[in-house]
């Protein structure tokens, strides 16, 4: 992890993506227990790998998502909430 746990937290990486549709809504940073694929990149999060962890409910139903942190990591340096090391 390349930054503070709450820097990925707060990232508002999806922000303006969802509206007020999913409810119960919570998301924090797990390790991986088998392969997930990235919801931004499309890439492969293997089995190991930290990822942010994002669930809640849409029309009733369960929903869920796994973001790789490469993904919120580029998006905290190109929203210049972080200064790239560029």
């Amino acid at each position: 992890m390349k930054y503070p746990e709450e820097m990925y937290l707060n990232s508002g990486f999806y922000d303006g993506d969802m509206d007020d549709s999913v409810e119960n809504h919570k998301e924090k940073i797990v390790k991986c227990r088998k392969d997930h694929k990235c919801s931004a990149c499309q890439n492969t999060i293997k089995k190991g790998d930290q990822a942010l962890y994002e669930s809640g409910f849409m029309d009733g139903a369960p929903v869920s998502c796994y973001t790789c942190l490469k993904c919120i990591e580029d998006w905290l340096e190109e929203s210049g909430q972080i200064e790239s090391e560029d």
